[in-house]
């Protein structure tokens, strides 16, 4: 079985909640399934590339779908995670209680802490894509369509806040059709529940909490907007523009310049919503852990990456201990990983929240430290990219030969590149295909012995001065 993202919710958020999941049924997730009679078009979109970026982004904009703006304002969290993403946990822990279980910011690097832990992961939240068809650069309407709705929907979800999030650049493709509407969880009574269920008193319940700064402007209370997102761009660039970002949008045709922050109103530095999590999160998950007798372990984070990089730390030192042989590096961005390739094929993995310039820089430092610190040279090394959809200012935006370039200084025997280069950024059905060829290999293998506990990362932390066990 491969799980798929439901409708009305296909971002990153999702992925990680149900990869939660997923990993302990030695899975995956993807987008969606191809269906068979869209494989000869997929096959005319690689023999003809010019004609497949048209139809990739056709294909793209045809799967948008968001949740009507009434049904938005009823939508209840709590029913949300019981019908449409805890059965799935449910399912694979078969009634099964754990000792430890894992909450947290939707990161790449503690997905895979989790599973070879084989230990549950409950993420920070869910992006609700709201049906809308407006202006990407249309700021103010935004923001009026996010109060209408949180209007209803707050005084009806308890423990959560909301971010109105705004990336005019990176997501300038689905906002010609979507709003993100992204509720950040403190923890949800749906959370509380399932918790109780299924871990053990006295057992663990940790919290990777991570901190990347934003900028948000406070809209109400539990109401914020977010302009822009994570990578090379600053949070400041995006409130008030910069004169790369304003050659950009001259050269897309958009009359606006500038940026996008809310006129006559300072922000306040928070958090990324998409990759971060809310302080709230630690308060609850905190309190309730003393209430229910859990011991809690706070894992506070300065920025996505340096969770990443503690823990191919970690998947090295299990592997060294076993003295097991790493075969490579399976290189993962955004919502394109694969767990399993960790416990089959004994890679050691790199992951990083997207495929622009710092995304790039911080790619090139940790696999320094890898061929530096851990491997002579690899047998393979699989590089999964996530596909940007645009192109983005000047410094931000990474051509695929930049990367495969980069990638190619590394001493590896093969280069493993599951996309095509003639249609990045736009080749979306690798975005389902390049996972399920590295499962499809995985599949025949059976598991390596790796054992992490909490104690080797809380210890590990020692080593990383953006990170502490608290």
């Amino acid at each position: 079985m491969v799980v798929t993202v439901p409708a009305r919710m296909k971002f990153s958020d999702s992925f990680y909640l149900l990869f939660g999941a997923a990993t302990l049924m030695n899975d995956i997730v993807v987008w969606q399934k191809i269906p068979s009679y869209l494989r000869p078009v997929l096959a005319l979109a690689y023999a003809f590339p010019s004609i497949g970026k048209k139809i990739m982004r056709g294909q793209l904009l045809r799967s948008l779908r968001g949740l009507p703006p009434e049904l938005a304002r009823e939508a209840s969290i709590d029913e949300i995670l019981e019908e449409r993403f805890l059965p799935l946990h449910r399912e694979a822990l078969a009634e099964k209680k754990v000792d430890c279980l894992f909450l947290g910011a939707s990161n790449g690097g503690s997905l895979h802490l989790a599973d070879v832990m084989r230990v549950p992961f409950l993420s920070s939240g869910l992006n609700m894509f709201v049906a809308t068809e407006s202006d990407p650069d249309d700021v103010e309407g935004s923001i009026e369509t996010g109060r209408n709705i949180a209007e209803s929907f707050l005084p009806n979800n308890k423990h959560v806040e909301v971010v109105v999030h705004l990336d005019p650049i990176h997501d300038r493709t689905n906002l010609l059709k979507v709003l993100h509407f992204r509720v950040k969880f403190w923890l949800p009574e749906a959370y509380r529940k399932f918790i109780r269920e299924h871990l053990n008193k006295g057992g663990d319940l940790v919290l990777f909490d991570v901190q990347e700064p934003w900028l948000h402007y406070e809209l109400d209370e539990r109401l914020y907007y977010q302009p822009g997102g994570l990578d090379d761009l600053t949070p400041e660039e995006f409130a008030f523009g910069s004169k790369r970002i304003d050659q950009w949008l001259e050269g897309t045709g958009a009359s606006h310049r500038g940026g996008w922050g809310i006129e006559g109103q300072k922000p306040i530095s928070r958090y990324d919503d998409e990759f971060g999590n809310s302080p709230k999160m630690v308060t609850e998950a905190k309190e309730f852990a003393e209430e229910e007798g859990y011991n809690f372990t706070h894992m506070k984070v300065k920025k996505s990456h340096d969770l990443s990089a503690l823990c191919t730390f970690l998947i090295h030192d299990a592997m060294k201990e076993k003295k097991i042989r790493p075969e490579g590096i399976i290189l993962e961005q955004y919502t394109q990983c694969v767990p399993l390739a960790v416990r089959r094929l004994a890679l050691l993995p790199v992951w990083t929240y997207f495929v622009l310039r710092t995304s790039f820089n911080d790619t090139r430092r940790m696999l320094d430290v890898v061929f530096d610190e851990y491997i002579d040279e690899a047998e393979e090394l699989i590089f999964l990219p996530t596909q940007p959809l645009n192109t983005s200012p000047l410094g931000d935006f990474v051509a695929f030969h930049e990367w495969e370039k980069m990638l190619q200084e590394y001493p590896v025997k093969k280069l493993t590149l599951l996309t095509n280069r003639n249609l990045y950024p736009l080749d979306m059905a690798s975005l389902v295909t390049g996972p399920l060829q590295v499962m499809k290999r995985c599949r025949a293998k059976p598991d390596i012995d790796l054992e992490i506990t909490l104690q080797n990362i809380t210890n590990a932390c020692q080593k990383f001065s953006g990170i502490a066990a608290i």
